[in-house]
């Protein structure tokens, strides 16, 4: 199910938000309608090209990991995309989930020897980095993780930064080699493939 708004006529002194609300099979599967909706709300904002891999990046991250750590859980998960001039702000919602506030979670130290890491985190230390904001609610099993990004802000991840970001913990053995963990697929919101380098 899919709702959307209507783009303000042509010469309007401001343009209205775009908003898009869509419902997603709780599979990965669903990552290429995803991919869809995010360009199709991104382009016609005119979002530039590193703002849009992040978002992007993103809500592949918030997604995927709502699939892969609750894999059982019911109904399908909820993706709302609003796009003003200045700022997009990403909203997903499981409606059948544990509780886990992620925004509470420490961030992976990098900088720790081998011996003393904790496993995991390197999705949510990427993350922290992509956007500007990260906010959580539970209420009745359902989990929203909400996000905003500013447009032109600081906080860009472009392809490049990331595969830098890849091989420099490579290389620190803060994970293994990008070649066992990446996932590649397509991005139609650059139109470039995009690897995952992000850990749970």
């Amino acid at each position: 199910m899919s709702q959307r708004s209507v783009p303000s006529a042509p010469g309007s002194a401001a343009k209205a938000p775009l908003r898009e609300r869509c419902d997603f099979a709780r599979s990965f599967d669903s990552l290429e309608e995803i991919f869809a909706m995010a360009r199709r709300m991104l382009d016609a904002r005119g979002v530039g090209e590193a703002d849009a891999y992040a978002i992007t990046m993103a809500i592949e991250e918030l997604f995927t990991n709502m699939v892969k750590y609750n894999a059982g859980g019911s109904g399908r998960i909820t993706l709302e995309l609003e796009c003003s001039q200045d700022a997009a702000v990403c909203r997903l919602s499981d409606p059948d989930s544990d509780r886990f506030d992620m925004t509470a979670a420490p961030d992976a130290n990098i900088a720790l020897p081998a011996g003393q890491r904790r496993p995991g985190g390197l999705g949510l230390h990427l993350l922290r980095r992509m956007v500007d904001s990260i906010d959580y609610d539970y209420s009745g099993r359902r989990s929203t993780v909400s996000f905003r990004k500013r447009f032109g802000s600081s906080q860009v991840v472009t392809e490049t930064v990331a595969a830098k970001l890849a091989r420099s913990l490579e290389a620190s053995g803060f994970i293994s080699r990008t070649r066992d963990t990446t996932d590649t697929r397509t991005v139609p919101a650059t139109g470039r493939v995009m690897r995952r380098t992000c850990c749970p």
